[in-house]
């Protein structure tokens, strides 16, 4: 997401993008256990085209937009902490869930898709709660 420029955080930043970027993964994770690879290569297209398709909101006086505001600010000055933290639980959870998918284990599936879920969750809620500490400046 670093790789981003001013405008397209903008976009990034309407709720819109945000939410339906979260509902990626029960379709990544069903299209694996389907072994469905063109609907793989579906939410990999969306995955990396959604930040820009969406217009710059009205509004971001809500908690998706300050999480993706948050984000922008949180990387420009990146540092280990506790929001590092939660991105690293989110992928130790996020990478076995996908062998998981591919082998059709269902409860390991749903126990590490939950975590990593929550773990990005909890990252979101914490760059907004960055975001209102840190966006005067």
């Amino acid at each position: 997401m670093a790789i981003l420029k001013e405008k397209n955080w903008e976009k990034h930043s309407n709720p819109w993008s945000g939410y339906t970027r979260m509902a990626i993964l029960p379709f990544l994770f069903l299209s694996i256990w389907f072994h469905n690879w063109i609907a793989v290569g579906l939410v990999i297209i969306w995955t990396i085209i959604n930040p820009f398709v969406f217009p710059r909101p009205k509004n971001t006086d809500n908690w998706m937009s300050r999480g993706v505001l948050g984000e922008k600010l949180w990387t420009e000055k990146f540092r280990w902490d506790f929001s590092q933290g939660l991105n690293m639980v989110n992928g130790l959870f996020f990478f076995p869930a996908l062998y998981f998918a591919y082998a059709h284990m269902f409860w390991p599936l749903l126990y590490s898709a939950t975590w990593s879920f929550m773990a990005k969750l909890w990252f979101i809620d914490r760059m907004a709660f960055y975001y209102e500490m840190n966006k005067n400046g």
